[in-house]
């Protein structure tokens, strides 16, 4: 299978996004021919970081992905639920073990993976071959729009060419920039978000400079600054991001303002650097859905925490996935793919955080329904992307992470 999946090309030959090949059943079939709920096992795995680069985020995303098979036994629902994870170890190769793995155990969907790369790679070697849905959380290369995935690619994540816009606007307006200077991680997450910043920056971009984690870090971070840039955009993860602002603030940190990208709003980068990052400001997707408040609460009061970046992504995909599960009547990865949009769209009842089980209970006797997430509105469209779009500018203070404003791509000032 995986051999077939490797000669397979990579992005769709057409622009305009992949067309939907797989049909779900509508609304109107009779409700009769449906397995009782109480028959029925919900399953769906997750493929999240719980090492490598993004290790540090992997406790949150696995938490938000475990949080709603939780609320439905909480809610003594009639339905068993049946949700297991694997390491994606930050590494596509393992990404593409882990899902094959799933897919060889008859999961029909997966939450994940969250490194963009390793998404990228995982849907095309793996699940989009095995017909198997996968739903990322945190994926947000715009490269994902355009797979040739067949109808089982799904994102609750927004299009890092929106944070790019925000970014770009938020360097000239807040901090007076005429040039630009970006430093990014090899690989499509931060070779897309450094075009698509530069493209949308109103003045000069000096360099675009790429470097391989785990190598030296003093020959890019001296290429990216050798023309004194007013700003110098970086774009990474904390594995590397940490020994690189080490090696910034050691050698080479002049006059210029530092922004981050999403990837590196992590407070362990904070404190891996051992130092003041009072210079360094950043932009990161922000929840905004419906049910935020709602999916913050029940986060809290099972985890005793408060849910990290891309955890409430991680929640809205394992509860769409659940519910698109329960109107398709079975765990089948096309009858779930059809359904994606369905319970995501339209005039059925609406279903937030801490309604998930009533909002099963309906799809599964035929009635339609409509997620409102907690990251955002989840709507999937053709391409499906389904992403908020409203993100954090945010500092690096003395006591942490603080957030300056939130704005939206329509809502920074031209």
């Amino acid at each position: 299978m995986r051999d077939e999946a490797s000669r397979r090309q990579y992005l769709a030959a057409l622009a305009g996004g992949a067309t939907t090949v797989v049909a779900g059943c509508s609304t109107d079939d009779a409700s009769s021919d449906r397995p009782a709920l109480s028959d029925r096992t919900l399953r769906y795995g997750a493929v999240l970081p719980l090492s490598g680069e993004l290790e540090s985020f992997g406790g949150a995303l696995t938490n938000g992905a475990a949080l709603p098979a939780a609320e439905l036994e909480a809610a003594d629902l009639e339905v068993e639920v049946d949700h297991t994870v694997a390491d994606s170890e930050t590494s596509p190769t393992a990404a593409v073990d882990a899902a094959a793995e799933l897919a060889d155990e008859s999961y029909p969907a997966i939450v994940g993976a969250a490194g963009s790369d390793v998404t990228l790679q995982m849907t095309q070697q793996a699940t989009i071959p095995s017909e198997v849905v996968s739903c990322s959380p945190a994926s947000t290369t715009p490269t994902m729009s355009i797979l040739n995935d067949r109808g089982y690619s799904f994102r609750t994540a927004p299009d890092d060419s929106l944070q790019a816009v925000i970014a770009a606007r938020l360097a000239v307006i807040e901090h007076d920039a005429d040039s630009a200077a970006t430093l990014y991680a090899a690989g499509d997450y931060g070779r897309q978000l450094s075009g698509a910043f530069s493209a949308s920056f109103d003045g000069e971009i000096q360099h675009q400079v790429s470097f391989t984690p785990g190598e030296s870090y003093a020959e890019p971070l001296s290429e990216a600054l050798s023309d004194d840039p007013d700003i110098l955009f970086l774009i990474c993860y904390p594995e590397s991001g940490i020994p690189l602002l080490e090696e910034y603030y050691a050698e080479h940190a002049g006059d210029e303002i530092l922004f981050v990208s999403d990837g590196l709003q992590d407070e362990a980068v904070l404190e891996g650097v051992g130092g003041s990052m009072d210079d360094a400001y950043g932009t990161a997707p922000r929840s905004n859905g419906p049910g935020r408040d709602a999916f913050a609460s029940l986060y809290r009061d099972e985890y005793d925490a408060d849910p990290g970046l891309f955890a409430a992504n991680c929640y809205d995909a394992a509860a769409t996935i659940l519910l698109a599960n329960a109107a398709a009547g079975a765990n089948d990865g096309a009858a779930i793919a059809g359904r994606m949009r369905e319970v995501t769209s339209g005039e059925g009842e609406d279903v937030l955080p801490g309604d998930l089980a009533a909002g099963i209970e309906r799809a599964a006797a035929g009635e339609p329904v409509r997620y409102r997430g907690a990251a955002g509105e989840i709507e999937f469209d053709e391409n499906g992307d389904g992403g908020s779009v409203e993100y954090e500018y945010f500092t690096f203070g003395s006591d942490g992470i603080e957030v300056i404003d939130e704005r939206t791509p329509e809502g920074v000032a031209q």
